[in-house]
């Protein structure tokens, strides 16, 4: 069976103290989490949102970033996209995870609307400059037809995701959609997959190329199991998203790359949605 409950938000000062903490230690970035990140505060009377609370991180000495995972459409503020967009050490990324964008499959999930998702997503855009966002999908959900597939697709090829990740619907014991009629056969599920992480192929990489030429801060993170400097854009959530291929400068006059720093770089090209880039400072 499925246990839930209610949303509690961890104590506002025990957040505080525990991104203090990891920022003294060194620590560059902080990505903040949760079942649904932006109902952060809203179980408190008089409890601080996210936010007020990304704006309290954000006067830390040392801290670099912060990053939002896992915001679910129902309740972005104003406020809170406000914070998102003037933030300097907020990054422009949000983890929103749609699940689908057919009305009649949201509302066997029971999520919010089209027409809601489509509004939020729009205002994200045009209120949040050089904003990437991450979103997963469901292939072959209950009831799931193929005109519906193909709406989401459609979809996903207009607004055009920079990170996108889709699953094959997995019946869960104890969950409603398990015992739904019109149940997706197997090999149908995972073809609807397959098809939705193909077309994304193509836009993550399209959105790679379009960085080319830029400058942009790129956090170091190390030497990767080949053997490569690697490293993370604002748009690159750890271990989920493309990484950096790092090379030296060869101008003498720029100090090496080194493990935990935040250095400015230029992209110089790309390998698929990987980028390769050289520090300029």
């Amino acid at each position: 069976m499925v246990a839930t409950g209610k949303f509690r938000s961890k104590p506002w000062q025990h957040v505080l103290d525990e991104a203090r903490q990891l920022v003294d230690s060194g620590v560059k970035e902080l990505n903040l989490i949760a079942e649904d990140t932006n109902q952060y505060g809203m179980d408190r009377k008089n409890g601080n949102s996210l936010a007020e609370l990304m704006a309290e991180l954000g006067k830390l000495e040392g801290l670099h970033w912060m990053r939002i995972l896992y915001a679910y459409p129902s309740y972005f503020s104003d406020a809170l996209i406000d914070e998102i967009a003037s933030n300097p050490k907020v990054c422009k990324y949000i983890d929103i995870p749609l699940q689908h964008i057919s009305n009649l499959t949201l509302l066997g999930m029971n999520r919010p609307p089209q027409l809601h998702t489509v509004t939020l997503l729009q205002k994200l855009r045009e209120r949040i400059p050089d904003l990437a966002l991450r979103t997963t999908f469901i292939a072959g959900f209950p009831g799931e037809t193929e005109e519906q597939h193909q709406e989401l697709l459609q979809f996903c090829r207009d607004f055009k995701f920079e990170r996108m990740g889709a699953f094959a619907y997995s019946e869960e014991d104890g969950t409603p959609a398990g015992s739904f009629p019109d149940q997706v056969p197997e090999d149908v599920r995972q073809a609807r997959r397959d098809a939705l992480i193909s077309q994304q192929q193509d836009i993550s990489q399209s959105f790679a190329e379009s960085l080319v030429g830029r400058e942009v801060d790129v956090l170091v993170e190390g030497y990767n199991e080949d053997d490569f400097l690697v490293g993370r854009t604002q748009w690159d959530a750890p271990d989920v998203d493309p990484i950096v291929f790092l090379t030296p400068s060869t101008n003498p006059n720029i100090p090496s790359l080194e493990s935990g720093q935040m250095r400015r770089c230029l992209i110089t090209g790309t390998s698929l949605f990987d980028l390769e880039a050289q520090p300029v400072s």
